[in-house]
């Protein structure tokens, strides 16, 4: 209930916010008010399918995580129900909030229409849209769990591998894309366009920008596919959920009788304690023990090592494109601004996930019982509990830090050419002719000091995630809160610097606050800041790196808060949950 209303009041917001921000100047006109509501519509749409690919995997992972147990399927398989009833109550029951969420949005995207400039089959196509993502999620997330392979950890593994889906085919997309004649911005559909949910969404919202073609030269169902993005969409995800559901119906039997035995993938990534001399314990126990304990298991120094490994090597292609002009400065732009994004989603989740369920995981195995019977102090044992994380995480948390400085460098060392992507036009009184800036790539002043404010922001969604897990008596609960809390503070965040965006300096300076906004503004400086034609770039990098700096004490301020909090209320919160008055 209060995350159903939450999210119908958040996306509320947004639409009155936007049409203040539209509707806010001396005059305008119906047409004005069209266009802004259509723009508005385009956000809300797009916020939305952005909502559903973070709460998708969230709602799904305790199907993921509780499934997997083996004790959970055995007791299934003594009833009578059927292999495709359970799957499908899995699907359903876990999916339930999910559409209630959307079916709630509903109202909010139809008051849109009344104000001109999106019609009623936009809006219930972008609906289609979004609830056929969820159920193909749905559906993986299901056919991931009956494999019983990762366990409590495939939430994340699940998040992230949605998350580069995404981002592959969307930079694919962008790559290929042909323009429609010589010199034109309006680009064609191609055949990646129906595997993306963001791109059917543009080829949807965007018709001017991104042609549908009427006929395509490739063979059939390619050809139609590309003709009809929507439709194609559509049919692939039909097809797809049904063939894992299928799959999935299939090996519930099938896997009823190796409960006991462990897969190939398991007996590979598990720890293992063989003959060696026991590890001296160094500094704090605990975070020693974070440390060793993580860094010991095969599969997450993959994945931790994969993932630095993925996201450099795309960066220093794209970077080669660019220098070599294979690729223009928007199109590296673009692509580099929603890889960054992806890569501050992946590692806030990853934080928020392991530190939600580190002490909820000791609550429920035993083992903070026998901890708490030992000399540690609350202090030592939250505190060590989070640099262990920090250090455990080190490696993927530099990841958009690094690329963030390295496309500051690039603008310092070549303000021209390359690094321009924008041309505005400077509005000057008299009979002057106008004059044109030139807005480069990134303000190179806030995406260098970006590790200032990300650093702290991921500090604090640990301790978050450290609050919700000592508050909660299982892992999956203080993941989906933390996650939630995470969420309506960012964009809540991101939404303040809407109303003031046309006022110079205090729209991109509070931006800053939320790491989303932050990088949409360091990387989309002409569209986040209106006002940089009047003010200037070098105004814009100022104000941006003030409001990062007010930022960094922000979040640095939050986590020392928590953590204060965390500390005094420890142990009598830890007493009530094991019952113990």
């Amino acid at each position: 209930m209060y995350i159903r209303w939450t999210y119908v009041a958040l996306l509320g917001a947004v639409l009155l916010l936007g049409l203040l921000s539209m509707t806010s100047g001396s005059s305008f006109s119906l047409r004005d008010l069209a266009a802004g509501s259509a723009s508005v519509f385009t956000f809300l749409a797009i916020f939305q399918l952005i909502l559903i690919c973070v709460l998708t995997p969230i709602f799904m992972s305790g199907a993921i995580a509780k499934e997997s147990d083996p004790k959970t399927w055995d007791i299934l398989l003594t009833t009578p129900i059927s292999p495709l009833q359970i799957v499908l109550g899995n699907i359903f029951g876990r999916l339930f909030l999910i559409l209630a969420l959307l079916i709630g949005a509903l109202p909010i995207m139809i008051v849109t229409q009344f104000f001109g400039g999106v019609p009623l089959r936009t809006i219930l196509l972008t609906q289609v849209v979004t609830i056929l993502l969820a159920f193909v999620v749905a559906s993986a997330a299901i056919g991931m769990s009956v494999t019983r392979t990762a366990g409590r950890k495939a939430a994340v593994s699940f998040f992230i591998l949605t998350v580069l889906y995404i981002l592959v085919t969307y930079t694919i997309d962008q790559l290929i894309r042909v323009p429609i004649t010589a010199g034109a911005s309006a680009t064609w559909t191609t055949l990646l366009t129906p595997l993306n949910p963001f791109l059917v969404l543009e080829a949807l919202l965007q018709p001017s920008g991104y042609i549908v073609p009427e006929t395509s030269n490739l063979p059939w169902p390619l050809g139609w596919i590309t003709t009809h993005p929507v439709a194609g969409w559509a049919w692939i995800t039909i097809v797809l959920s049904i063939s894992i559901i299928t799959w999935a119906s299939l090996q519930v039997r099938k896997l009823g009788n190796k409960s006991d035995t462990n897969t190939f993938w398991q007996k590979f990534t598990q720890s293992t304690l063989e003959d060696r001399e026991p590890r001296a314990v160094s500094g704090n126990p605990i975070a020693w023990r974070e440390r060793v304990t993580r860094h010991r298991n095969i599969g997450s120094n993959l994945g931790r090592w994969g993932f630095v490994f993925l996201f450099g090597l795309a960066f220093i292609l794209l970077t080669t494109f660019l220098y070599t002009k294979t690729i223009s400065a928007d199109i590296y732009r673009d692509i580099m601004l929603y890889l960054v994004i992806g890569e501050v989603l992946i590692v806030g989740f990853s934080a928020i996930t392991i530190s939600a369920s580190s002490i909820a995981k000791e609550r429920e195995d035993g083992s903070l019982d026998l901890l708490l019977t030992t000399s540690i102090t609350p202090k030592l044992y939250l505190g060590g509990k989070i640099r262990g994380l920090i250090m455990h995480l080190l490696p993927i948390v530099l990841v958009p830090c690094v690329s963030m400085l390295l496309i500051g460098l690039l603008v310092l060392a070549n303000p021209d050419g390359n690094a321009v992507s924008d041309t505005l036009a400077r509005t000057v009184s008299g009979d002057q002719a106008a004059q044109f800036i030139e807005i480069p790539i990134a303000l190179f002043g806030p995406a260098i000091l970006f590790p200032a404010v990300f650093i702290p922001f991921v500090a604090f969604c640990m301790t978050l995630g450290l609050l919700w897990s000592m508050k909660s008596k299982s892992s999956i609960s203080a993941i989906v809160a933390s996650l939630i809390f995470v969420f309506i503070l960012v964009a809540g965040l991101g939404m303040c610097a809407i109303p003031v965006s046309n006022v110079p300096y205090m729209g991109a300076a509070i931006s800053a606050l939320s790491p989303i906004a932050n990088i949409f503004t360091v990387l989309s400086p002409a569209t986040a800041v209106p006002t940089i034609a009047e003010t200037g770039v070098y105004e814009a990098n100022l104000a941006t790196s003030i409001g990062t700096i007010v930022a960094c004490m922000f979040w640095s301020l939050l986590s020392w808060g928590l953590l204060k909090s965390m500390t005094v209320s420890f142990v009598p919160t830890v007493r009530r949950l094991a019952g113990i008055q």
